[in-house]
């Protein structure tokens, strides 16, 4: 009783002008937004593995290989190196490219060797392609993605170490988003294959920025070049940092050779 009268007291007085009557409840409520969802970034699709089987590894190379990689190298017109010395590299490895359009990803994936390519997954910024179950299953069925929180880097690198733990290969940007030229590494490579004891495979990506520049979609045709390097491993005591430094400077002598050829 005493809490009802308390509620009675901070509601006021009634509608009416204190008669006694009951207040008049209005007929509809009409919803008002003043701005973005502020959980809108809690709402991400979460991983799909169900994608990641025999069935659906079989339908995606069938995709790839009719449909993604051809209209990939129309666009790119591609020249790769390095490739075949993956086939005497240790699987399983993360895959450390440079990133600057995202036209790199399926050109690294069709300049892979099969071998290598139908063990690799990609991590996949989960703000962006994990934002809805459309674009989720359209990247998880043409690429092997899962979802890679940016937001809480532990969180991506720790899926990512699980799956170099189940034996698949790990395709990840050094620089997390697309940047022009080759700054802006950051430590999750590092920290990835120092934890885990992964070597990683260095790869620099030429010419993608001109012609699928970021936000913008395929602006032109032209040339690009996939190099990929030797496997750099782990020392032991060896800082993420230091380690990062090392694929970075890989990327830089393969982005070097491509400039003097």
């Amino acid at each position: 009783m005493r809490s009802g009268r308390l509620l009675e007291r901070l509601a006021g007085p009634p509608r009416d002008g204190g008669t006694g009557g009951s207040a008049r409840s209005p007929a509809r409520w009409r919803t008002r937004r003043g701005g973005p969802d502020p959980w809108s970034a809690a709402a991400e699709v979460a991983d799909q593995p169900w994608l990641r089987g025999r069935r659906a590894s079989l339908a995606r190379e069938g995709l790839q290989q009719s449909l993604l990689f051809p209209l990939t190298r129309v666009v790119t017109s591609p020249k790769v190196s390095g490739a075949d010395d993956l086939l005497h590299a240790p699987q399983p490895a993360v895959i450390a490219p440079n990133h600057s359009s995202d036209v790199d990803t399926p050109l690294v994936l069709w300049a892979l060797p099969r071998v290598w390519r139908m063990r690799t997954v990609v991590g996949a910024a989960s703000d962006r392609f994990y934002a809805s179950r459309r674009t989720a299953l359209m990247a998880s069925l043409w690429i092997n993605t899962f979802p890679f929180d940016r937001g809480s880097e532990g969180r991506g690198l720790a899926a990512a170490a699980e799956h170099l733990r189940g034996g698949s290969n790990v395709l990840i940007y050094p620089q997390a988003t697309r940047t022009s030229g080759l700054g802006g590494l950051r430590g999750g490579v590092g920290r990835l294959c120092v934890a885990t004891g992964t070597p990683a495979v260095p790869v620099h990506v030429s010419g993608t920025g001109l012609l699928m520049p970021k936000g913008r979609g395929v602006t032109r045709r032209g040339r690009t070049e996939v190099r990929f390097g030797p496997a750099v491993e782990p020392l032991a005591g060896e800082e993420p940092q230091e380690f990062t430094e090392r694929v970075g400077a890989a990327i830089g002598a393969l982005a070097g050779a491509a400039g003097r050829r």
